[in-house]
């Protein structure tokens, strides 16, 4: 038994649509689907419910909703094609109540919004389980929190409670699978123990994928997409870069937190903790073998897999006479960031100073949260946007000797200036700041070194 995870670019069209059913009905062993919200659905939500609404407005949103999701399902008339209408008529009837409780009531607690939220996920997995009956699968959309998906109370990025998913989850997985069913279970989200819905972060089904897989043994784990899996850089900058064949769990976490947007890096844990493998495929080219995650520590000769990174990125330095002696002086400003929902991408500390990579989007909130304490923790801040992280990933790379050399000397060789260095917290990668004006020069330097040489780099 395996699980297959298809995302919203998978649900977009027609075409893609197609393709899915043919991907699924392919694999002829016992199979779990675990779908996205349609390719912007998501977003749509959570754009609407930013701001206050008019009836109308609400009234047109599900239009849209109720038309697109009506669009997707089979063409063919029938007893699925009309099941199928009245499940979604039913999830619309819910939402329509929330989005005008939420109107009437100008609140929105985060309860709600997550609520709110998981609607995409609950439309997409009617019309998929849809799509496979009318192809002639037994396919049933399942919810995931009615099937038990339980996590923490941790609404927008819960964490799920794998011992409790595997009890609960994994009974109601298991008995459908020997009935002879194949579930479609709805991605993104879970519940309390309370019952209350919880979302898992923004393309985070590929974390449910893996709970999924994790609460039932099944191996492997296909997360499909329409890219053949990692690269060795990313081809928009380095037009030579290739798909890698494999990585271990460590080195796709890595590569997935620092900017390689192929993979949730939170879908690593559950699929390692049970050593099951987990395979990007690309849904336009089946047959190409991918990109398969597992617990093999493959050393390549020059160490390095890969190269990625994060764009627009702040460095935050908090400053302070001693600091480094101050008991807490870290986490005070960690926490302080954190109170105002700032998300610390990397940290590193001297004698006089602590300096934190954050998201170029957040300044307004980190400025605002130390604010609040310089005088008391620290006696001074500065921000400095327009930066990038970039981060060298692979295998024995905190062990081999002279890797960082050749890293840095390539870099140096095409006058880019390095900022912030972390490495050691991790045996398989570093971590390194430029400014965002050199990133591509960085990247393809690195990338000449270490693989291919690359033509026509810029200086």
């Amino acid at each position: 038994m395996k699980v297959m995870k298809f995302g919203g670019t998978c649900l977009g069209s027609e075409d893609a649509l197609d393709r899915v059913s043919k991907v699924v009905q392919a694999e002829k062993d016992s199979k779990i689907v675990v779908v996205s919200a349609a390719c912007g659905v998501t977003n749509t939500l959570k754009e609407f419910i930013s701001k206050s609404r008019q009836e109308k407005e609400i009234d047109d949103l599900l239009l849209a909703l109720r038309m697109r999701h009506i669009d997707m399902l089979p063409k063919t008339e029938g007893q699925v094609r009309k099941e199928a209408l009245d499940l979604i008529e039913e999830k619309m009837t819910k939402l329509e109540r929330l989005l005008y409780g939420v109107t009437y009531t100008e609140e929105l607690t985060p309860r709600t919004n997550d609520l709110i939220l998981s609607f995409g996920e609950r439309l997409s997995a009617i019309v998929v389980a849809a799509r496979l009956t009318d192809e002639g699968l037994n396919a049933i959309a399942m919810e995931s929190d009615a099937i038990g998906f339980i996590t923490n109370d941790h609404h927008g990025n819960a964490v799920a409670l794998l011992d409790l998913c595997e009890k609960n989850m994994g009974a109601s997985l298991d008995s459908a699978i020997r009935q002879g069913i194949t579930p479609v279970v709805t991605g993104f989200f879970g519940t309390t123990q309370n019952g209350h819905v919880t979302t898992v972060g923004r393309s985070g089904t590929d974390y449910s994928a893996a709970v999924i897989a994790y609460a039932t043994n099944a191996k492997p784990i296909e997360i499909w997409k329409e890219v053949d899996g990692f690269m060795s850089a990313d081809p928009k900058l380095v037009k030579e870069s290739f798909t890698i064949e494999s990585l271990s769990y460590e080195e796709a976490a890595e590569l997935a937190y620092f900017g390689a947007q192929v993979l949730h890096a939170r879908a690593v844990q559950p699929a390692r903790l049970k050593g099951i493998e987990i395979i990007i495929k690309n849904l336009y080219s089946p047959e190409a073998p991918g990109t398969t995650i597992g617990n093999g520590k493959q050393t390549k000769k020059d160490v390095i897999k890969s190269v990625s990174y994060v764009p627009k990125v702040a460095t935050l330095k908090v400053y302070d006479t001693g600091a480094g002696y101050k008991s807490g002086f870290l986490s005070d400003i960690t926490n302080c960031l954190a109170s105002e929902g700032v998300n610390i991408f990397s940290a590193t500390t001297s004698q006089t100073c602590v300096a934190v990579l954050i998201d170029e989007n957040q300044i307004h909130l980190a400025k605002r949260a130390i604010k609040s304490i310089i005088g008391g923790v620290g006696e001074s801040f500065e921000i400095k946007p327009g930066v990038a992280l970039v981060c060298t990933v692979g295998e024995g790379l905190g062990y081999t000797e002279g890797v960082a050399a050749r890293v840095f000397k390539a870099v140096a060789s095409k006058k880019v200036n390095v900022d912030l260095i972390s490495a050691g917290a991790s045996t398989v990668a570093y971590h390194f700041t430029v400014d965002n004006k050199d990133l591509k020069k960085t990247v393809m330097a690195i990338h000449k070194e270490f693989f291919t040489p690359v033509q026509n780099d810029a200086d």
